[in-house]
């Protein structure tokens, strides 16, 4: 009996797109959510998530029940680290911050069983051999193992041409943020020079046979690079999915309560003029709109302000959300307009 059958590596040696999705809440429940999706692929973080070698093992065994198949990224391309995952049953590893064709060979080494590799042989205490249940595991697991590289800064990327040509690596994954640090442009993986320098790579990646792979949340991106004939390819992450779907959800909760009002009045012989200055003061901050009688500012918080100047008098209405500081806010609002108004004894009076 031979070692399990690799789909993922099947498919993308004959060229087959791959579509994935990245866990990172390291969990067995959401893996096994995830699983039932319908995503060829997923990714079991280990680089930037909280996962050990136990919490890996756990959601690769909830994984084996679907057919999405389990990437596992290590830390770091350590031989000893990836014997652990291995063992462990990962079959397809993606290792990151592979700067050099050396690097890449070394990797491939770690992968691989003697005489041919340094893989330690331990297979009988291992998941990967079903514990001893496949006799032929050892003769036939490294034809199984898929060993994607993570190429993601420019020394990877002047390296390429070289890692391209190692045998044994049968994937490169571009990783976009990481580039796009690297190259000056820090949390902005969308500047047109990252995109410039992610879509050559991928073309190389492609022309040289080997399956080329990227982590993008853009629609546009992900198109282009299966359009370079990009094979694996990520398009989410559970952690900002269920952030953003928590956040979605909080905020429609709360829209369902009443916001907090309050009304104020201040006298003054400069109404007109003290509304048309806080205006302007705040329009930078939030959405401004007033003439001289009128006007309203609302800001991204929820915060808002509606005044109207009326022969002597300022008449105001301060309003939050339903769990903001009204009365935080009201005293900002009043103190702002004294500020205005220091020629005078001026004062704002809220209604109780």
């Amino acid at each position: 009996m031979p070692a399990p059958h690799n789909p993922f590596k099947a498919a993308l040696k004959a060229g087959k797109p791959q579509m994935g999705c990245w866990l990172g809440l390291a969990d067995p429940y959401v893996a096994q959510i995830s699983a039932g999706a319908g995503f060829d692929w997923l990714l079991i973080d280990a680089e930037h998530a909280p996962n050990d070698l136990r919490s890996i093992t756990a959601q690769m065994q909830v994984l084996a029940g679907f057919d999405s198949h389990a990437i596992v990224r290590p830390t770091i391309g350590e031989t000893w680290m990836i014997k652990q995952y291995l063992d462990a049953g990962a079959q397809t590893l993606l290792i990151p911050m592979v700067e050099s064709a050396d690097q890449a060979r070394e990797l491939v080494r770690a992968v691989t069983y003697p005489p041919h590799g340094v893989r330690g042989v331990g297979s009988a205490l291992a998941r990967a051999s079903n514990f001893s249940a496949i006799p032929d595991y050892l003769q036939t697991a490294d034809a199984e193992i898929c060993l994607l590289v993570q190429v993601e800064n420019r020394a990877g990327i002047k390296a390429l041409d070289e890692i391209l040509e190692v045998e044994g690596v049968d994937g490169v994954f571009i990783g976009p943020s990481d580039l796009a640090a690297d190259m000056g442009f820090i949390g902005n993986a969308g500047a047109p020079e990252v995109k410039t320098a992610v879509m050559e790579a991928m073309g190389k990646i492609v022309a040289s046979g080997k399956a080329g792979g990227i982590l993008t949340l853009d629609p546009e991106m992900q198109r282009a690079c299966l359009d370079a004939g990009a094979t694996f390819i990520a398009t989410n992450i559970d952690v900002t999915l269920f952030a953003a779907a928590m956040r979605n959800t909080a905020k429609a909760a709360l829209a369902l309560l009443p916001d907090q009002i309050a009304a104020g009045t201040a006298k003054t012989e400069s109404a007109s003029r003290y509304l048309q200055q806080l205006c302007k003061h705040w329009s930078h901050k939030g959405s401004a709109e007033f003439d001289a009688d009128k006007g309203s500012v609302s800001f991204a918080t929820g915060n808002r302000i509606e005044m109207n100047a009326s022969g002597e008098e300022l008449s105001l209405i301060a309003a939050t959300g339903p769990r903001g500081d009204l009365e935080r806010w009201k005293k900002v609002i009043s103190d702002h307009l004294v500020r205005f108004a220091f020629r005078e004894e001026f004062e704002v009076t809220w209604a109780e």
